[in-house]
């Protein structure tokens, strides 16, 4: 076996375990590149190049995890926005039954002090009403010695 067919079945062994999710070199969450083959394996950079098979290989798994995940992830995007969307409402809609029930305490307490003020209105009419009663006998009183 020549230094070419190690070299491919290293690059091989790298696909396959990337691939399966169990890369030893490079991070688990790194994405499927020819690079990243290349690192797995343990080779130089553009070595891979020599195999076009490989090549095409990495690209067509790459575009079969691509065409995978693209549903799901745009499916967990418009469910992630659609969740947050909800706390927005649930967040807003809490704030304001809170405000209305300040406003409604405040609106009581309001109603409570113009019916105070009201009734005071109405007990200074009726004292004044008696002063101006007073005044005018007092005024006749007055006025009756003085026109005899």
């Amino acid at each position: 076996m020549g230094k070419s067919e190690l070299t491919r079945i290293k690059l091989e062994e790298a696909l396959e375990r990337i691939l399966s999710g169990h890369p030893i070199i490079i991070p688990k969450e790194q994405k499927l590149s020819v690079k990243a083959v290349e690192e797995e394996a343990g080779l130089g950079s553009g070595s891979v190049y020599y195999y076009k098979d490989i090549v095409e290989k990495i690209k067509n798994c790459n575009l079969k995890l691509s065409s995978k995940s693209e549903p799901s992830n745009a499916y967990e995007d418009k469910i992630k926005k659609l969740r947050e969307k909800l706390s927005k409402e649930v967040r807003l809609k809490d704030k304001y039954r809170s405000e209305i029930e300040e406003l409604k305490h405040q609106l009581s307490s309001m109603a409570s002090q113009h019916n105070q003020l009201a009734l005071t209105i109405q007990q200074y009419q009726y004292k004044v009403g008696e002063l101006e009663a007073e005044a005018s006998k007092a005024i006749q009183k007055i006025s009756k010695p003085l026109s005899n």
